[in-house]
């Protein structure tokens, strides 16, 4: 099986969607801060950010209630990083929810070799993601069945 494989190359990566949407059983605020972690972002410079969102210095800035922590692939440890260094920085208590699941990308793999005739595959893969919600605002509590 692994021969087959090789004789295959992906070109083309389609996705639809390009930041993580888990859905979570709770409702969002809408002053919500949404941030999209990714393996190659500074973590220290998302917490700065966020930081200083949560903390606005004069009248005409909007109040964050809440603020998620989105990644997929390789950026999930860097998301679970930066929650975790806000929760520390920061002077407020927050009420935490994580929600993990799939986010699927579809690719398209050509033949390596052109001189075998060979059919071009559609291949669906499914990577882990994570969101992290972190509130002010206490979350109710969910029952059993709810999840």
């Amino acid at each position: 099986m692994d021969a087959a494989i090789e004789q295959y190359a992906p070109t083309e990566t389609h996705n639809d969607t390009p930041t993580v949407s888990l859905s979570l059983p709770y409702s969002i605020h809408p002053s919500c801060l949404h941030m999209q972690v990714r393996s190659g972002s500074k973590a220290k410079n998302l917490v700065q950010f966020a930081i200083r969102k949560l903390a606005p210095s004069d009248q005409n800035s909007t109040h964050i209630e809440q603020i998620t922590w989105n990644a997929f692939g390789d950026g999930i440890s860097k998301a679970i990083a930066c929650a975790e260094m806000m929760k520390r920085r920061s002077t407020v208590d927050f009420y935490e929810y994580v929600q993990i699941g799939y986010k699927r990308i579809e690719q398209i793999w050509q033949p390596v070799n052109l001189d075998v005739e060979l059919d071009t595959l559609k291949v669906n893969k499914d990577i882990p993601a994570i969101c992290i919600l972190l509130s002010k605002i206490p979350l109710p509590n969910l029952t059993a069945g709810e999840n």
